[in-house]
């Protein structure tokens, strides 16, 4: 399933391209788009929105 979510506390570029490859190194996420600019997360996932929540915030972003 495809989730789009929004995200924050990402303070550059960097930090969309950290958490879009932490999250393509997920086993159960086969595509993951982050963009700074917009502050969202297009995720295709097997995960939930709540477990997909929890990988952002694991990473020190805050996601809804």
């Amino acid at each position: 399933m495809t989730i789009e979510l929004k995200v924050s506390g990402m303070s550059c570029g960097g930090c969309a391209a950290s958490l879009q490859k932490a999250l393509l190194a997920q086993g159960a996420v086969s595509q993951a788009w982050v963009d700074f600019g917009s502050s969202k997360a297009v995720i295709e996932s097997e995960l939930g929105k709540a477990e997909l929540i929890a990988l952002i915030e694991a990473k020190g972003f805050s996601a809804e």
